[in-house]
């Protein structure tokens, strides 16, 4: 794998990501407000930025499992032609809609007047 610098996410280069001027390849090492992670994916509709964050006292272990969880669950990277088979297991998974059978509404036998509701 080439080595890619760290980049330093300020507004500017946020800006950049979200208007699709720059691009970031997933796991590439990001350095924010939060402190340093790996960039997942920029939203291009929204322009959020996603990055999975390393946390106090994080091993590489930990912080690896957390990013390939990201990457699994975002479908981010080689995991990308993973999201039509879930999104057909989804469809497939989805009962079918019953529709409601009508009830006749039962008419009362007496016709209702307020002032019976008094005497009840």
């Amino acid at each position: 794998m080439p080595y890619f610098p760290t980049i330093e996410l300020t507004p500017q280069v946020k800006m950049l990501l979200a208007r699709g001027a720059l691009t970031l390849n997933p796991g590439q090492w990001v350095r924010g407000e939060k402190g340093r992670g790996r960039f997942l994916r920029t939203d291009p509709r929204t322009g959020t930025t996603y990055v999975s964050w390393l946390r106090p006292g994080d091993d590489w272990e930990t912080a690896s499992q957390r990013f390939h969880r990201a990457c699994r669950k975002g479908y981010i990277g080689k995991y990308r032609g993973l999201y039509e088979f879930d999104k057909a297991t989804r469809t497939a998974d989805v009962p079918v809609r019953r529709e409601k059978v009508r009830v006749p509404v039962q008419m009362p036998l007496f016709a209702y007047k307020a002032k019976d509701a008094i005497h009840a």
